[in-house]
């Protein structure tokens, strides 16, 4: 789940939540201290998944201006698309759930 949003001050983010597996691979720019990070949230989330708890990774990332208009574009467009509307919006999503930094972990109990 991604979301696109504008702080008061005008500072654009993309906020994500989703499986590791999913959002690990999608992680931009690894430094030691990220990776070492990383490492500490696996540990985590291995844990909650011992004692039964549905994990999730929050990501995030920093869009300038011109970025979110060229990809907001490119959104539009595929939204108003006639045929293959559905393929084209999955498209363009790809285009902008990359280069995500690691927040966070949460675990939550799912009980049927």
């Amino acid at each position: 789940m991604t979301v696109v949003v504008k702080d008061p001050k005008g500072v654009i983010k993309v906020l994500c939540k989703g499986a590791d597996s999913i959002l690990f691979p999608l992680l931009g720019k690894r430094t030691r201290e990220s990776m070492e990070i990383e490492a500490q949230t696996n540990q985590f989330l291995e844990d909650y998944a011992k004692e039964g708890l549905r994990t999730l990774l929050l990501v995030e990332k920093t869009m300038s201006q011109p970025e979110y208009d060229a990809w907001n574009a490119k959104y539009v467009e595929a939204t108003l698309s006639i045929t293959g509307r559905e393929e084209k919006i999955d498209k363009v999503a790809v285009e902008l759930e990359n280069n995500f930094q690691l927040v966070g972990s949460t675990a939550i109990e799912d009980k049927l």
